[in-house]
């Protein structure tokens, strides 16, 4: 990760001074030069972050757990998406007297946001449409206890067109993944963090339609 890190830096400085360099060109030159070099900075950032995605999943640190309050871990990492996405429905059902878990709250934000942005994802982001039942796109982040199971349950799920049995089966391993760009690491990483807090987690189809991600947590 290092050695292909290393050149990506230069790349990306020499367009930007190559943009520079033509701010005062014809018209047509200028547009051409602001054209490819916007496309040559875009694609160098694309590769930084991948390359520090492979490094981040290589050494990822074992979790600091700590005695927390899910829920208001949980209200705290949503709130991040206010506004953003004004025609996808973020909603919340958190119980009620949810026992404190031990976690690593920063691992657990990344586990939450992951599931989160796919779920925008799977619905259109921006561009989400009403849905074929005629519901608005939504995704609905819950939490429920399980003293039986002696466990917490986090439910991610959404109204979207859901997944196919072929690609859900492949879902949590590295390296694979259902979308034209990425590394194919985000649910590999959610799947190494619940699994090092002692946890599970499993992909379900939504009734009538979308997907439903269930983490279990020991208490």
């Amino acid at each position: 990760a290092h050695e292909i890190k290393n050149p990506l830096t230069p790349i990306q400085l020499c367009a930007e001074r190559m943009r520079r360099q033509f701010s005062t060109a014809p018209a047509p030159a200028r547009a051409l030069v602001d054209e490819c070099t916007a496309t040559i900075v875009g694609e160098v950032e694309s590769l930084k972050a991948l390359v520090d995605e492979f490094a981040q999943f290589a050494r990822m640190p074992a979790p600091r757990a700590v005695p927390a309050d899910l829920n208001a871990a949980l209200a705290e990492t949503l709130a991040l998406y206010t506004g953003l996405f004004r025609k996808i429905q973020l909603e919340r059902r958190f119980a009620a007297e949810l026992p404190p878990v031990r976690v690593d709250l920063e691992q657990m934000r990344r586990v939450v946001i992951n599931l989160v942005d796919n779920a925008v994802e799977a619905l259109g982001g921006s561009a989400a449409g009403t849905r074929p039942t005629g519901e608005p796109p939504a995704i609905l982040v819950e939490t429920r206890h399980d003293p039986g199971n002696g466990v917490v349950r986090i439910l991610v799920s959404d109204n979207g067109p859901g997944i196919s049995a072929a690609d859900r089966d492949k879902l949590f391993m590295p390296y694979y993944s259902t979308k034209r760009r990425g590394s194919g690491l985000g649910l590999a990483i959610v799947r190494r963090i619940i699994a090092e807090h002692g946890g599970s987690i499993e992909v379900a189809d939504k009734v009538p339609t979308g997907t439903v991600f269930t983490i279990e947590l020991p208490t």
